[in-house]
């Protein structure tokens, strides 16, 4: 074989073992399953999308329009967005009834925003990498939690992220996307395990930190890299609402308590690409959403879009139900904080899944917490 054969061969198997990673080994637990038969959604729940931690033009570090953003927010149909520029609210001038103003300092305590201005949310707790992101302060049950952000994957391992990106370079003719499963570099047990022994008890948010570093405009709306369109599928949270929200305090009211989950690099277009998810409680008659105090024996349904995924159902962070089934109940019958999880994967052999990479975290229901 010759020196370019070598190389070539190399390159492929450097492309195929990065894109396959990282392989998890998988035993289904579904004895706890209540029914795969999950009643109809109720209608009286609404639902929302809503995009959080958002750099503007404001930004020291941002290039970013309001035009953009609202370009943005009709291209994706999201409902709701927070600005959080750096130590201003200047976007205040630009706000409407779906893109509102908010900031993001340091603190003495560490890296905090306060989403329209008023609900504080400790941001980038996962992120070490940086002393004044590291959270010094208390975690305080009306903060909420920033569990996801694209920038605290990629610097939690420097060197997976390097491969992750000339696995993509080399891939970009065919994949036109240089984010490509960018989500296998969040180590999301390790995260979650982090949340659970310092801030169990606040509710759970997802956050993009998004910054436009280049822009090419000769006209109104030009090239953002990154860009506002592309990166509101990032992370997005999808909220839950017994009531319909018109108002930024609507919208406040149903994040500070926690009724929504986040998904991860979540698809539009694609019905098969989806994360969402229909989940809520029924006790006698009443339905419980997700953020709410539950009673002992109430019935938990979940049902989900996306194939080629594990869902796993917790409890205190420990798994009670492992499944590949797009629908299924669980009936509570412990105290304590159950949340759900879901993994898309690449492919499987036996119980080896490869390509096992989060795509999707809920908050939590609160049995026997008041």
């Amino acid at each position: 074989m010759t020196v370019i054969g070598i190389i070539l061969l190399l390159i492929v198997i450097f492309i195929v073992y990065v894109e396959f990673k990282p392989v998890k080994k998988i035993k289904k637990k579904e004895e706890l399953i209540n029914s795969l038969s999950v009643p109809e959604f109720p209608k009286e729940i609404k639902k929302y999308f809503v995009i959080a931690h958002v750099h503007t033009q404001f930004s020291f570090d941002s290039l970013g329009k309001p035009s953009d953003i609202k370009k943005a927010v009709e291209e994706n149909g999201i409902d709701f967005v927070f600005i959080t520029d750096h130590n201003n609210m200047d976007y205040k001038h630009f706000e409407d009834e779906k893109i509102f103003a908010g900031i993001e300092k340091n603190t003495d305590d560490g890296r905090l925003l306060l989403l329209g201005g008023e609900l504080p949310v400790i941001s980038h707790p996962n992120n070490f990498e940086f002393e004044h992101y590291k959270w010094k302060g208390e975690f305080k049950k009306d903060y909420l939690y920033e569990i996801v952000i694209p920038k605290d994957a990629i610097v939690w391992s420097k060197k997976k992220t390097l491969a992750v990106l000339l696995k993509n370079i080399f891939l970009f003719p065919f994949k036109r996307n240089l984010v490509h499963k960018w989500n296998s570099l969040i180590p999301m047990e390790k995260w979650m395990d982090l949340y659970f022994s310092r801030a169990r008890g606040e509710n759970l948010i997802g956050g993009l930190d998004l910054h436009i570093k280049v822009v090419y405009q000769e006209h109104t709306h030009g090239l953002l890299i990154p860009s506002y369109i592309g990166g509101f599928k990032w992370i997005q949270n999808h909220v839950y609402s017994k009531k319909e929200l018109k108002t930024k305090e609507d919208v406040l009211e149903c994040l500070k308590n926690g009724n929504l989950y986040v998904t991860i690099d979540y698809s539009l277009k694609d019905e098969t690409k989806r994360n969402s998810a229909e989940i809520f409680g029924k006790y006698n008659n009443e339905t419980f959403i997700l953020g709410e105090n539950v009673p002992i024996g109430t019935e938990i349904y979940c049902k989900f879009k996306r194939k080629k995924a594990v869902k796993i159902l917790k409890h205190e962070n420990s798994p009670e139900i492992i499944t590949e089934n797009n629908e299924f109940s669980y009936k509570i019958q412990k105290n304590g904080f159950y949340h759900l999880e879901m993994f898309e994967y690449d492919f499987k052999i036996g119980s080896y899944y490869f390509g096992f990479r989060p795509i999707f975290i809920s908050n939590f229901f609160k049995a026997g917490e008041q």
